[in-house]
């Protein structure tokens, strides 16, 4: 499965993730062009390698090493994950905060590895072991794995934009807790095979991965951080013309399912903020004005509901949410 993107819009334009990913495309290429030499001499001059950390030497490569990778698959993997999950996290962190959290998830994200790297010592041959320990890592994807073990907990009923190869190839949305916890069942699988004599032939540091993504769950649990709520914006004008509104009914979809009811509203020409609903139990009161445009739509639902919006978003003039139903 691919993320695409999800479907939880930042309320601010997240300048820091934009800073991370245009930073590592350009270190990339900026060492790739130089040709194949010269790319691995990089590669163990600012790579993370155990041996030398463990000694307390070119312990500046606990930073550099995040801003490098080893082919065009791995930056492109890792800065798709990035753009599609970092921009909530640093929404709702804020830019320097979101700056120290990825910074600081990725040398967590290093220790793990070096860890996992000398309990290798009691299950696997020690040839392995020395390679092991002399192997750079490089690489963002421990610090995005900060990142989403920080949006499942955010953002768990999210819904993610994702490209599904089965037979045909498909595009589904998959909520986040789904997404991710599988992406870190798979993770924690690999790390404990990576122990064992087993050689996968990956050279993927899961466990810088695992680590990784336990930092994030651990600082959104340990701070309390909540997902950040829009404001709504203030009137510019202090006086408005008095309008009569032209009031529309919108073009409304109901979908019963087994545990919820999915409701979809068409309302061109407002925006989100202009949008407020009324539930109850057996109806849903769905309005919308902006400027000389209303909506105005009473739903008399076909089974009762719990009175509490869920997976709310607005799209292209579409509204939609659900609603889980009441079990008496």
């Amino acid at each position: 499965m691919i993320p695409i993107h999800d479907e939880n819009r930042p309320s601010k334009r997240p300048y820091v993730n934009y800073t991370l990913i245009i930073l590592n495309v350009v270190v990339f290429f900026s060492l790739y062009l130089q040709g194949f030499r010269a790319f691995n001499k990089y590669i163990m001059m600012y790579g993370a390698i155990p041996y030398y950390i463990l000694r307390g030497e070119r312990l500046e490569t606990l930073f550099t090493s995040m801003f490098m990778h080893a082919g065009i698959l791995h930056l492109l993997g890792n800065m798709l994950y990035l753009w599609v999950f970092g921009d909530n996290v640093e929404d709702t962190l804020g830019h320097t905060k979101y700056l120290i959290f990825y910074l600081l998830g990725g040398l967590f994200a290093s220790f793990a590895h070096m860890v996992s790297s000398l309990l290798s010592l009691y299950t696997k041959p020690i040839y392995y072991v020395i390679i092991d320990l002399k192997t750079p890592a490089v690489g963002a994807s421990g610090a995005i794995s900060a990142v989403l073990g920080a949006y499942m907990l955010l953002y768990p009923n999210a819904r993610i934009r994702t490209i599904v190869f089965y037979i045909f190839i498909t595009i589904v949305s998959v909520p986040a807790y789904y997404y991710l916890g599988f992406w870190f069942i798979y993770q924690f699988l690999m790390g404990l095979i990576s122990l064992t004599p087993l050689e996968t032939g990956l050279g993927v540091a899961f466990w810088a991965h695992i680590g990784g993504f336990i930092f994030g769950l651990a600082v959104v649990k340990a701070f309390n951080i909540k997902p950040r709520r829009r404001v709504p914006r203030e009137a510019k004008e202090a006086y408005r013309p008095i309008v009569a509104p032209w009031v529309r009914t919108p073009l409304v979809d109901v979908y019963v399912e087994a545990d919820r009811v999915f409701i979809m509203a068409y309302m061109p020409g407002v925006e989100e903020r202009d949008v407020r609903l009324t539930v109850s139990e057996w109806d849903v009161i769905i309005e919308a004005e902006r400027e000389d445009v209303r909506f105005y739509r009473h739903l008399i639902l076909p089974v009762p509901v719990i009175p509490k919006v869920e997976d709310l978003t607005f799209r292209n003039g579409v509204l939609s949410f659900s609603l889980y139903r009441l079990i008496y």
